[in-house]
């Protein structure tokens, strides 16, 4: 067997790194540089709380601490237009040789995942954790000088084993090099000052307003004070909690929800539709920097919903680039916390919850049990049962009927009324002969949470002209799991189940007009091979284009097929019921001007390439009050 060793391309894969193809924003530079000062700052403050702790009570420990003066931690940030050099100087925990060698030179190792970190057993979880972040700083510099002393309290706290050299060094890194250079220095003060060459095209973009508008952006608040000075003025930013509730709360519809415990701070707001525009951002945070917008948090029954969170501590995997975070189970965990926190919000009133829950017609059955049950009180039903209209919860009208098998009916409401002021005696059997009639209302998330025990779903074409509705058979003798049917529901019946009909109009309410073809028809059997060849696709979509038009303008009199080109846009009238405003659309000679168009599109050779030779259209293919009578 040959083995050939896997190795990587370090010139290309830092050139890559060092990309805005890699960070998503050239800015990011400055987020990356926060982070380190950040943690070089506030290690040194948890070195500094753990001197002589290691022995005492956590009580103990704050009671001594809180009589000592503990450093004032400070970041700068300066940047001069005339020499284009921007700096970012901390006071903060600092490095020295061995962290140049060990950490800083080597590409994706950092001090703060290391077992020296780990070691000391510090009361602070760092945010930086891939090693990767100057490279960030070659998007808009061509060069980096670092000079850095490390601070004594590595060398004091009681946990300390081996002793660190306190000697100043300066190191300087040029773009594309694959060499960091160091000496030691004279630097007097602790911390760490790195210093970016700029590159001229980023340095013209560079002003006071800009460098604090990104510190704004990047971190949520600045514990202590970071300066930002350019040419001389300077700007002190320092916001304690910036985590504000919505101004449009008082809005009539809109819920507010706060979070506050040891992981998550902020708000998540729930709203109808209409209020939509003053809610169009969503920010997540972590250890107080910012780590995207618009990140999927939302439980799938919620139909509109923003935030603003902060997660406190470490706990949602990022991308090593900092611009989002891992689609993981970490994730998953936070969108059922939020789950729980609406779950909670609305425990008192469920019904509250029903002018926010999603449509239905995507999957909206979560994974958890709390908020299935929420779901099950919440989501009410308008439905006919016992010769009685009344709105019920799903979970009532599962739990009524335990144990039993039942035919429930769907059927729009204005269809109902003209099925029972037109057709009295039949409507007075349907109702007999189906123990439960539904309406449109929540219906798609009925039929989710009715996924385990649906055994039939078929569609009834009535003889009653303009009667279409659809039939389930439910069985409700074994109690089942709503969870593992998440993705196996069916809003709708899939086939029409009527052989000898081509097509048939529904009443789905979210569609404007729909035609389901029968694919158990036998002209969709032939048709289905050659279904995309060109030919044949547009001349099915001009058919059907001309049944919907026939539908739509019943009153008009056709005497042809129309080439349409196409779809045509449709004027429909969403008040009307489809398959009653199809009653009598077709002329009586429909299916002869019908044939002959298919016969004007295709060539005999054609017909019989695409074994089409028998696609023939009749009279029976269509439901017969389709048919306009005879004079």
């Amino acid at each position: 067997m040959n083995k050939v060793k896997i190795e990587i391309d370090s010139a290309n894969l830092m050139g890559m790194m060092a990309s805005a193809d890699f960070y998503g924003d050239e800015e990011a530079y400055l987020r990356e540089l926060l982070q380190n000062a950040m943690d070089a700052c506030m290690t040194k403050r948890a070195y500094e709380w753990s001197w002589g702790t290691q022995f005492l009570e956590i009580n103990e420990a704050e009671a001594i601490n809180s009589i000592r003066r503990f450093f004032d931690p400070k970041i700068c940030i300066s940047y001069n237009s005339v020499t284009q050099r921007l700096t970012m100087e901390d006071n903060g925990i600092g490095i020295n040789a061995q962290d140049i060698e060990l950490y800083v030179s080597k590409i994706g190792k950092s001090y703060y995942t290391s077992p020296e970190f780990e070691l000391q057993h510090l009361q602070y979880e760092p945010i930086g954790h891939f090693g990767i972040g100057l490279l960030s700083c070659f998007m808009v510099s061509r060069a980096l000088l670092i000079e850095s002393k490390k601070d004594k309290c590595v060398n004091t706290a009681w946990n300390v084993e081996q002793q660190q050299s306190l000697e100043a060094l300066t190191a300087k890194w040029f773009e594309g090099a694959e060499e960091m250079d160091y000496i030691f220095s004279n630097r007097a003060e602790s911390g760490t000052k790195v210093t970016l060459v700029l590159k001229p095209k980023y340095a013209m973009r560079i002003s006071l307003q800009g460098l604090v508008r990104l510190v704004k952006k990047y971190m949520l608040y600045q514990p202590f004070p970071i300066e930002v000075e350019v040419d001389g003025r300077k700007i002190v930013v320092q916001e304690r909690n910036t985590m504000l509730d919505n101004p449009f709360t008082d809005v009539l519809g809109i819920v507010s929800i706060p979070l506050t415990d040891d992981l998550l701070e902020g708000f998540i707001w729930l709203y109808p539709t209409k209020y939509q525009e003053m809610f169009s951002v969503s920010s997540l945070y972590q250890q107080g920097f910012w780590v995207g917008d618009q990140i999927d948090l939302k439980p799938e029954w919620i139909r509109d919903m923003t935030y603003r969170l902060h997660i406190k501590k470490r706990f949602l995997n990022l991308r090593a680039a900092g611009d989002g975070v891992a689609n993981d189970e970490y994730l998953k965990d936070l969108r059922g916390l939020i789950g729980q926190r609406i779950v909670s919000y609305f425990s008192e009133n469920p019904i509250a919850v029903n002018q926010y829950l999603s449509r239905g017609n995507q999957p909206v059955i979560p994974e958890y049990k709390a908020e299935i049950e929420l779901l099950g009180k919440a989501v009410m039903v308008d439905v006919i049962l016992k010769n009685r209209e009344i709105s019920l919860p799903i979970e009532t009208i599962i739990h009524g009927f335990r144990g039993k098998t039942v035919r429930i009916a769907f059927i729009a409401r204005k269809l109902f009324d003209y099925y029972s002021q037109n057709y009295i005696t039949d409507s007075r059997r349907f109702l007999k002969e189906n123990k439960l009639v539904v309406f449109e209302t929540n219906k798609e998330i009925f039929c989710q949470f009715l996924a385990p025990y649906t055994k039939s779903h078929r569609y009834v074409v009535s003889d009653f002209p303009g009667i279409i509705y659809e039939e389930m058979v439910a069985d409700f003798h074994l109690e089942m799991d709503v969870t593992h049917y998440r993705y196996l529901y069916s809003l709708h019946p899939q086939q029409v189940g009527y052989e000898n009909l081509f097509c048939i109009v529904t009443n789905h309410e979210q569609t404007m007009l729909n035609l389901l073809l029968n694919q158990e028809h036998r002209l969709y059997k032939m048709l289905e091979p050659v279904w995309y060849e060109s030919k044949v696709h547009n001349m099915l979509e001009i058919i059907l284009e001309n049944i919907k038009q026939r539908i739509i303008n019943s009153q008009n009199t056709w005497n042809k097929l129309v080439d349409f080109g196409g779809s045509f846009v449709d004027d429909w009238n969403s008040e009307l019921v489809p398959s009653v405003q199809s009653i009598g659309c077709l002329e009586p000679d429909f299916v002869t001007s019908l044939n002959e168009f298919v016969y004007s599109k295709l060539t005999p050779r054609e017909l019989m390439n695409y074994k089409l030779e028998h696609l023939t259209f009749r009279k029976e293919d269509f439901i017969p009050w389709w048919h306009t009578p005879q004079q």
